[in-house]
């Protein structure tokens, strides 16, 4: 399963808060990186 796809698409249909996506690092399904990734594209979109 791509992780990283599938947390960025949840996030950006707004189903997913940064506080959760943060959680994915936590639980080690994505990095720290790609976590700033999904967060820093929705703002600055």
């Amino acid at each position: 399963m791509d992780w990283y796809a599938t947390i960025k698409r949840y996030y950006d249909l707004s189903c997913y808060t940064p506080a959760q996506v943060q959680r994915f690092v936590t639980l080690g399904k994505i990095t720290q990186e790609q976590a700033d990734t999904i967060i820093g594209a929705e703002s600055a979109a």
